[in-house]
């Protein structure tokens, strides 16, 4: 299958700049390797879920998915400024490259977590027991996802900070139109394990990666790779963040003009914020 190989080539391309034997793109590995794993994992969804999600509709990917993807990682960026758990080091020097380089990684992100849940429990769905108490309880819903956005911006202590996780999926949830299903136990074992394995692949080619973050958070704790053990059970809430925004991402219409909004506020949101990155010391050129 060409997509495939295509994928196949990209990941290894990208694994042997990683080691080193590639030194021009030593320093932009780790998106390179990730689009190369997502071309792989999309085929295995498709032949084995009738799932792809690029090929259901390809302009809304490339118009609305993609810049969406970076605004929604760029979302946590901002709530990272005021108590920061993690920054940025590597040997990319310039701020345009700086921004070029975190537009590929970041566009990544809501794929990676919508292949990784469709690779082990198949299309995304909502148990009616767990929707309606959203809907029901809108404007509490809402107001508790803005609170949990903006507790960073008041509180320093680790613990009281993780609820930016759900933060954007408790504003959304009221209004998710996901299709409904009748398995509570296959859903939540499908967001704890696309959650777990989605976060261990993140960490691990984060962690051989000339470019990288690191956490600045219970530097105490045991590690597996850059993240402290406890950190990793963020990736199950983080899991369902995700698949909301982009079962919401889906209804936002597939136009020009739509797309070149989403791409030049995106960008100009990376630039703002890397720049503000770099004042801050936490993103490091080494």
């Amino acid at each position: 299958m060409p997509q495939v190989l295509a994928g196949v080539l990209i990941f290894c391309l990208g694994l042997i700049a990683m080691v080193g034997f590639i030194p021009l793109l030593a320093d932009y590995t780790y998106p390179i390797v990730w689009w190369g794993l997502l071309l792989v994992v999309d085929a295995w969804n498709i032949r084995h879920r009738g799932l792809s999600i690029w090929r259901r509709h390809l302009p809304h990917f490339l118009l609305v998915t993609i810049p969406m993807s970076v605004l929604f990682w760029l979302l946590f960026e901002l709530m990272n400024l005021p108590a920061p758990q993690w920054r940025y080091k590597g040997g990319v020097d310039s701020l345009h490259a700086e921004v070029l380089f975190g537009f590929i990684a970041f566009a990544t992100v809501i794929p990676i977590m919508v292949e990784s849940y469709w690779l082990v429990a198949g299309e995304f769905c909502l148990p009616q027991a767990f929707a309606a108490p959203f809907r029901k309880h809108r404007i509490f819903s809402i107001l508790l996802g803005l609170v949990f956005a903006a507790i960073p911006f008041f509180n320093h202590v680790f613990w009281f900070n993780q609820g930016i996780w759900l933060a954007p999926a408790l504003v959304l949830l009221p209004f998710a139109e996901i299709r409904p299903c009748a398995h509570p136990r296959r859903f939540a074992a499908g967001l704890i394990l696309s959650g777990g394995m989605a976060g261990f692949f993140w960490e691990l080619f984060n962690y051989w990666a000339r470019t990288h973050w690191e956490y600045l958070i219970l530097p105490g704790a045991p590690h597996l790779f850059q993240m402290p053990l406890p950190g990793y059970v963020g990736f199950i809430p983080f899991a369902l963040t995700s698949l909301v925004v982009y079962e919401h991402q889906l209804r936002v219409s597939t136009r020009i003009v739509t797309g070149a909004l989403l791409y030049s506020g995106s960008v100009a949101v990376l630039y703002m914020l890397t720049t503000v990155y770099q004042q801050r010391g936490l993103w490091v050129v080494k």
